[in-house]
């Protein structure tokens, strides 16, 4: 839905996008019985990510580091960070644990 609604925005589509089919090939075609634990992981290292990317995006500077074209995104944030930031690094997170569990299992079977 958000896709849609923001299709006109790049950064905002292609996060949701991505961010869907992700969730619909680890669900559905590849069966991963792990996105509820790395979901639960992904909230706790949001602590984290929000002051770093905070400080970025420009909370407590006088001009930010990081900054975003107000056309390509919802308009959306949390403090100063676009909330696509979240829905990206989530995907992103996802991905990597894939991988990791991927070449984890491989290497386990090759010295096996």
């Amino acid at each position: 839905m958000v896709a849609l609604r923001y299709a006109d925005r790049i950064y905002t589509l292609v996060t949701a996008v991505v961010t869907i089919l992700t969730l619909l090939v680890f669900h559905f075609v590849m069966r991963v019985q792990w996105i509820s634990q790395a979901s639960l992981v992904f909230t706790v290292l949001m602590l984290g990510f929000l002051p770093v990317n905070g400080i970025l995006t420009g909370t407590g500077l006088e001009s930010p580091i990081v900054n975003y074209n107000p056309a390509d995104f919802m308009g959306i944030r949390v403090l100063t960070i676009p909330i696509e930031d979240a829905v990206y690094g989530y995907t992103q997170f996802l991905w990597v644990l894939f991988f990791f569990k991927k070449f984890q299992t491989r290497a386990h079977d090759s010295n096996s």
